[in-house]
């Protein structure tokens, strides 16, 4: 009985019932300069017991190393130093502070009801500072069954924490909850970064937490995904999509097969963001593999990208005609303003032969008006709108024969296709895409290609080959990043 009162205390969790508890006050003392007092680790465990959450919150804490500074000090002692991970655990109530608790909680009923002495259980959120003691990353793992109340409290208490970019759930038993929460968690916190390793869901639309244009960093390893799921994912990842700005996507060791690899090479057709794709420990093979490096060097446009390109094109320069027309309005109306408030200052004279020779230089600084006036029009349009930004502007298109080609994806850096079945086959082919990247006069490419554990050749001087022609691309991109 007083479990399911405890359970409904949890589902009536509100903002209104947080701010009218002491949570919100707590975060304006952090505010005020409190900060130690209030920390997000107290605050936590203050607001599950605010909301009788049937479970003890053990909050450790975790620091990140800095790896430049143990980097140099190896350096100057000419020796290696083990960078070792500094943890900080908060005390865990004993069992015998828990029982007394819960004795002292339902006093009043105590003739009534039965109390069980079992201990609740401990759910472990590890909280990931960094150098300057700022909270950075939530770490959940290794748990049976991550609590909706958990995620509610995250809910309404991350967006408070502005620096905070990553969330970590692995080998956890998560459902479709889980994934609708960090989505909606995904809205109104600055989390960029989201890692589900080893927490597979069945039939589980990770394509939810792809609705934000927020997120930069995806790592789905060893979660059973496949056709569908992969599909879905691809279907975030077009131009103008929501999940286009993502930068780096993690599907290893999941089911993926050729017709997962081709909707992710139809997502690459036209996204320019993605620099980072793993697709190792799959069941692609050269057919999967050859559409995806397909799409990395020159490719023909259909006949319905060519259309969308055109009407996004026009779509901007109505766009674009709309505003500078306002802009100049504006200026102009500004300008005979200025003009009405100095003829009322200055008085009235008389016209003389001197001034009528004078008409063609007041009609030439006219004009200059005029060319200045449309000059500052066309600056703050360009302000405003910016220049257009198309997977197929005519900067990386070409006409042959009648016929448009992109002149491919060189915005993909890193590509992961280890322990698939390939064969020496893609090995040619990823030679050529790599010969063909080179010699484009434009900066980008692949600089990083992994294919070890597939069926290769034993002896094959293409892979040296394309070492060295990626490394040549990687110091090409680098001295144009420097200029």
């Amino acid at each position: 009985m007083a479990n399911a009162k405890s359970m409904r205390s949890v589902k009536s969790l509100s903002i209104r019932s947080i701010r009218s508890s002491g949570v919100e006050k707590a975060f304006r003392e952090e505010k005020k300069g409190n900060g130690d007092i209030h920390s997000f680790d107290k605050i936590l465990i203050m607001a599950c017991k605010k909301f009788d959450c049937p479970y003890i919150v053990n909050v450790p804490k975790q620091v990140k190393p800095d790896y430049l500074k143990n980097f140099k000090q190896a350096n100057i002692k000419l020796r290696s130093k083990r960078i070792s991970v500094l943890s900080e655990h908060l005390p865990v109530p004993n069992e015998s502070d828990i029982k007394i608790e819960r004795k002292s909680s339902s006093r009043s009923s105590i003739k009534t009801e039965y109390i069980s002495i079992e201990p609740l259980p401990i759910i472990t959120v590890t909280m990931v500072y960094d150098n300057y003691n700022t909270l950075t990353e939530i770490l959940i793992t290794k748990m049976k069954d991550v609590p909706r109340s958990l995620l509610r409290i995250f809910h309404l208490l991350l967006p408070y924490y502005r620096n905070l970019v990553r969330i970590t759930i692995s080998k956890c038993e998560i459902n479709m909850y889980t994934i609708y929460k960090l989505g909606k968690i995904l809205e109104t916190s600055t989390i960029t970064e989201v890692c589900l390793d080893d927490s597979p869901v069945a039939g589980a639309n990770y394509a939810m937490l792809l609705e934000t244009t927020k997120l930069r960093y995806l790592s789905l390893c060893r979660c059973n995904i496949g056709v569908e799921a992969c599909k879905s994912i691809a279907a975030k990842l077009h131009y103008a999509a929501s999940a286009q700005n993502l930068l780096l996507l993690n599907l290893s060791s999941n089911r993926i097969t050729d017709e997962g690899a081709k909707h992710i090479s139809n997502a690459l057709r036209n996204n320019r963001h993605l620099r980072y794709l793993n697709l190792a420990d799959n069941h692609i093979t050269d057919c999967g593999a050859g559409q995806i490096l397909d799409i990395l060097i020159e490719f023909p446009l259909t006949s319905d990208e060519i259309i969308i390109m055109r009407r996004r094109r026009l779509e901007y320069w109505k766009r674009r005609n709309d505003i500078y027309a306002k802009c100049l309005a504006q200026l102009c109306h500004k300008k005979v303003n200025d003009v009405s408030q100095l003829r009322k200052k200055s008085p009235r004279r008389k016209i003389s032969s001197t001034s009528l020779k004078n008409k063609s230089s007041v009609r030439k600084e006219k004009d200059a008006d005029d060319d200045y006036i449309k000059t500052k029009a066309e600056m703050l349009t360009t302000e405003v709108v910016g220049p257009f930004e198309d997977p197929f502007r005519s900067e990386t298109i070409k006409h042959i024969d009648g016929h448009v080609y992109s002149i491919g994806n060189m915005t993909l850096s890193y590509l992961n296709l280890a322990y698939n079945n390939l064969s020496y086959l893609s090995v040619r082919k990823l030679q050529n895409v790599i010969k063909y990247q080179n010699n484009y006069k434009s900066s980008g490419g692949l600089i990083k290609v992994v294919i070890e554990g597939n069926k290769l050749p034993i002896s094959c001087p293409e892979l040296t080959n394309v070492d060295e022609m990626m490394a040549r691309n990687s110091l090409k991109i680098n001295r144009v990043e420097k200029q």
